[in-house]
Order: structure tokens, then sequence, then C-alpha cells
């Protein structure tokens, strides 16, 4: 019996994904060079805020993504700390089963691929409640 490539399973369906992830994050990137702060500050509302009047546990991203672009790393993690989390992992993730494939020797077979996503909904869902609890509670907000 053949030794599996990776400890887990869903490894190399998240990397096809990761493909098309990446196909689409590098037309986010060309469209953010052209019409960026447009993208991010032309008056799109969340409808979630809008008839909610709270936030979503995306709001901010966009905004996020636009000051992450321009190299403003901690303003883009205050505006969704999700964003800056998302990409880095995207990264390793990639680069790490990238190596795997190739080499057979660098890389982490075992990168606990399904363990950084439930990390990642962990940190969208408790920016998510942090900022709705200093919104409401203490109207500070950070967008």
């Amino acid at each position: 019996m053949a030794k599996r490539e990776f400890d887990d399973d869903l490894t190399n369906i998240w990397f096809k994904i990761g493909i098309v992830f990446g196909a689409l994050l590098i037309l986010a990137v060309v469209l953010f060079i052209f019409w960026g702060e447009k993208i991010a500050y032309g008056g799109i509302e969340c409808g979630f805020y809008k008839f909610i009047h709270c936030y979503c546990p995306g709001c901010g991203g966009t905004r996020a993504f636009y000051h992450l672009m321009h190299g403003h790393i901690f303003t883009s993690f205050i505006m969704n700390p999700f964003v800056i989390y998302t990409i880095v992992d995207y990264i390793i993730f990639m680069i790490n089963t990238i190596l795997v494939k190739t080499t057979k020797k660098l890389g982490f077979a075992g990168f606990p691929v399904t363990g950084t996503i439930y990390a990642g909904i962990i940190i969208l869902f408790g920016q998510w409640i942090v900022r709705n609890i200093l919104f409401l509670g203490f109207h500070i907000t950070c967008l």
C-alpha cells in the first residue's frame, strides 16, 4: 500500500482551492491597484450594519485589504485581523504544500490545514464579538 503524501486527507483538496483563491487574490490586487480607494471608501454600506446596527464578521475586510496593499500592516490589522491571518496562512500553506509535492524532503507533510482553518474561524468571530462589544457598549469603533 502506498504511503499517503500528506497526513491530512483534505490537504490536496485545500491545495486545489488555494490555486483558485490565488487567482482571485491576483485579480483583487490588480483591482485594488487601479480602484483601491474607490472600492475601500466608495460608500458601499454593509447590509448587516445597515439593518441590525452592529458590525458583521467581515466589516472592515475591504479596508483591511486596501491598507495591507499599501503596507499599513497595523491599520490593516485594526480594520480586520482576519485578512492578514488569511493571507499569511495561505502563503505558508501553499509554499509548504508545493515543497512537499515537488521535493518530498522539504516541507511538512503534517501541516495542520484543518486546524489553521478552525483558528481562522475563531479569529473571525472573536474579532467580531470584541468589535461589537466595544462599539455597542463603549461607542468605540475602529472602522
